[in-house]
């Protein structure tokens, strides 16, 4: 029997020992933080939004479908951006005309981001196309929802500061006017 004690003892200790951490607790394991919503970020309250673009006239080759392979840029083009409010209501509408590269930049006021639809630009705001000055390129395309629901702005992180609120350039597109008339494929 007493040969069995010291090994009586050695397994209660280590089970002592197993049981008891010396005064630690063991953390639990990390559950993954919930889903957030994107919010910019933000250095002010408020936001001097620019979006920026290129418009092309997309080659018959290619008519009726999204691609833009073979099309070419389109100067003077119009196009506009709508922003909603809060309640989605139309709370700005700006014309922007495209330099002779075919690229546009417009300029909204200084806004309150708590004033934009979802407290979020990119999602209150869209371009679409208006007008273009070549009569043989002037059917709109639905390339990146262009001409129906508009096209979404990206945020290509192109932001700073200044003057009490932050200056955010947004990107669009690229849009597309494409042919009336094409010659017929043989």
């Amino acid at each position: 029997m007493a040969a069995f004690l010291p090994l009586a003892i050695l397994l209660s200790l280590l089970a002592v020992g197993a049981t008891a951490n010396n005064g630690y607790t063991t953390p639990s394991p990390l559950s993954p933080p919930p889903p957030q919503q994107y919010t910019p970020p933000a250095y002010s309250d408020k936001l001097l939004v620019r979006v920026e673009g290129m418009v092309y006239c997309q080659s018959c080759a290619y008519r009726n479908t999204h691609s833009l392979d073979g099309a070419v840029q389109l100067p003077k083009a119009e196009v506009s951006v709508t922003c909603h409010d809060t309640k989605n209501r139309v709370m700005e509408c700006k014309r922007a005309i495209a330099d002779e590269s075919g690229y546009f930049l417009t300029e909204l006021g200084v806004t309150k981001v708590s004033d934009f639809f979802m407290g979020d630009p990119r999602k209150a705001c869209h371009m679409r196309l208006q007008a273009s000055p070549d009569f043989k390129c002037n059917n709109p395309t639905n390339i990146n929802y262009s001409s129906i629901e508009g096209a979404p702005l990206r945020d290509e992180d192109k932001r700073w500061t200044g003057q009490g609120y932050d200056n955010v350039v947004y990107a669009a597109g690229p849009l597309a006017f494409r042919p009336a008339i094409c010659p017929l494929k043989h």
